[in-house]
C-alpha cells in the first residue's frame, strides 16, 4: 500500500503562520499528498490533486465541517461554507444576489467614493501603515454599511470574522479569545433585536426575507447573516496590504500597472495567488478515495491546503516571483469548485477601485521596514506594512 510522506511542518505552528512559505515548499517537495504527523492528518497541497479533489465535492465534504476540529464544526455547520449541495446551492442563490458582478455595479460608484477618499488621505500622510491606516476602510465601510448590520453590529465585525477563521484552523494559545468572540457572534444572530435592527434595504436583511419565502426555517434564515460577516472582510484586506507590500518590494510592477491599467486585472489575481488569504480548509471524506496515488479512508479528514497549490512549481512557472503580467487563470487563491469563494466578485471590484486610485496619486511605495504578520490559524495577512507614498508628479 502506498503512504503519503510524512513532512515534518507544523501548520499551525508559530513559525508558519508568520511565514508560510517555507512549509509550503517543504510540503510540496515531499508530494502532492503528504502527511503532517504535528496535525495527525494527511494534507492535498499539489494543484493537480488539490483542485481535482474540490470539484468531487460528492467525497470531499464539507457538511460535516471545514475545520480540523469537530467541536467547531458542530457549531457552524449550515452555513454556506459548511454545507454541500443542493443545500450549499440553495443558501449561496439566496446571500449571492448582491453579490454577482451585474448586481455590483449599483454599488460601484460608492466604492469608488470610499477608495479615493482613502487614497487622497494616505498619499498627504506620506509614511503610513498599510496594513492598519489603508487596507480595511473600504472593505470594512462599504460592507458593513451594505450589509446593514445595524449599529449593534458594526464595531464587531472584523472581531468576529477573525475569530471565525481562527477556529478553523488550531489557535492554540488564541483559542479562548476566539471562542468568546464566536460566542458572542452566536448571541447577536440570535437576539431578536438583531432582526429588528437590520437595515430594510440591507443585504442581510433581503436575504432573511427571500430565505423565508422560499420556506427556510426562520432560525436558519437569520443565520444567513454569517455568509457576509467573515467572507467579505478578512480575505480582502489580507490581500491589499500584501499587495502594498509586493509593490514597495517591486516598483517595477507597480510602474507597469500606472502605465498600463488593463494590468489591473491580472495584477489582482496574482497578488491573491501569491498571497492565498485562506491557507486552508479541510474536508471529510464520505467514501474512500485515493490521491497522487495514496489510499484515503472514508470519514478521514484531509487539509487542502491552497496556499501550497497556488505556488506549486508543478502548475507556476517561477512560482515565487511577482508578475502582473502572469496568466493566473486557475489558480485557488478565491478557492474552486463548487465552494469558490461567496465574495469574490466583490473583492476583485474593491481592489480595482482602490489600486485605481492610489495609481493616480502616488508615484511609487517605499518600505520602511518589514512587515510584521497578524497570526491567525487560517488567514494570512500582515498585521503592519510601514511604507512611505511618494507622490505623483
Amino acid at each position: 500500500m502506498t503512504k503519503a510522506s510524512a513532512c515534518p511542518v507544523d501548520f499551525y505552528g508559530r513559525d508558519t503562520l508568520a511565514d508560510p512559505q517555507p512549509a509550503y515548499r517543504a510540503m510540496l517537495a515531499a508530494g502532492p499528498l503528504v502527511w503532517l504527523p504535528a496535525q495527525n492528518l494527511h494534507a492535498i497541497c499539489g494543484f493537480e490533486a488539490l483542485t481535482a479533489s474540490l470539484r468531487d465535492h460528492r467525497t470531499f465534504r464539507s457538511g460535516h465541517g471545514v475545520s480540523i476540529n469537530d467541536d467547531v464544526n458542530a457549531i457552524l455547520v449550515g452555513s454556506t461554507l459548511n454545507s454541500d449541495p443542493p443545500e450549499h446551492d440553495a443558501t449561496r442563490a439566496i446571500t449571492f444576489t448582491p453579490l454577482t458582478p451585474k448586481a455590483l455595479q449599483d454599488v460601484r460608484d460608492r466604492i469608488e467614493a470610499e477608495a479615493n477618499a482613502i487614497a487622497d488621505h494616505v498619499a498627504a500622510m506620506g509614511d503610513f501603515d498599510a496594513a492598519r491606516d489603508l487596507a480595511p476602510h473600504v472593505p470594512l465601510t462599504t460592507v458593513r454599511d451594505l450589509v446593514g448590520l445595524g449599529e449593534r453590529g458594526k464595531p464587531r465585525m472584523l472581531d468576529w470574522a477573525a475569530a471565525t477563521f481562527e477556529l478553523m484552523g488550531d489557535p492554540r494559545e488564541r483559542r479562548d479569545t476566539a471562542v468568546t468572540n464566536l460566542r458572542e457572534m452566536r448571541a447577536f444572530l440570535d437576539d431578536r433585536a438583531t432582526l429588528d435592527g437590520l437595515a430594510p434595504d440591507g443585504w442581510a436583511r433581503r436575504a432573511i426575507d427571500r430565505a423565508t419565502e422560499q420556506g427556510v426555517d426562520p432560525v436558519r434564515a437569520v443565520e444567513l447573516m454569517r455568509d457576509y460577516i467573515a467572507p467579505s472582510l478578512d480575505t480582502t484586506i489580507s490581500a491589499i496590504g500584501y499587495g502594498i507590500h509586493l509593490f514597495a518590494r517591486h516598483p517595477d510592477q507597480w510602474d507597469r500597472l500606472r502605465a498600463d491599467r488593463a494590468l489591473m486585472k491580472p495584477a489582482i489575481e496574482e497578488i491573491v495567488r501569491l498571497n492565498t488569504p485562506i491557507r486552508a480548509f479541510t474536508r471529510r471524506l464520505d467514501s474512500a478515495a485515493t490521491v497522487a496515488g495514496v489510499p484515503l479512508a472514508a470519514g478521514e479528514r484531509v487539509l487542502m491546503v491552497f496556499g501550497a497549490a497556488n505556488r506549486d512549481p508543478a502548475r507556476w512557472d517561477d512560482p515565487d516571483g511577482f508578475d502582473i503580467g502572469r496568466d493566473t487563470r486557475g489558480h485557488v487563491g478565491f478557492g474552486h469548485g463548487v465552494h469558490t469563494c461567496l465574495g469574490m466578485h466583490l473583492a476583485r471590484l474593491e481592489m480595482t477601485c482602490l489600486f485605481g486610485a492610489l495609481a493616480d496619486r502616488v508615484a511609487r511605495f517605499e518600505p520602511l521596514g518589514p512587515p510584521a504578520t497578524a497570526l491567525n490559524a487560517t488567514i494570512h495577512a500582515f498585521a503592519s506594512v510601514p511604507v512611505r507614498a511618494i507622490p505623483a508628479g
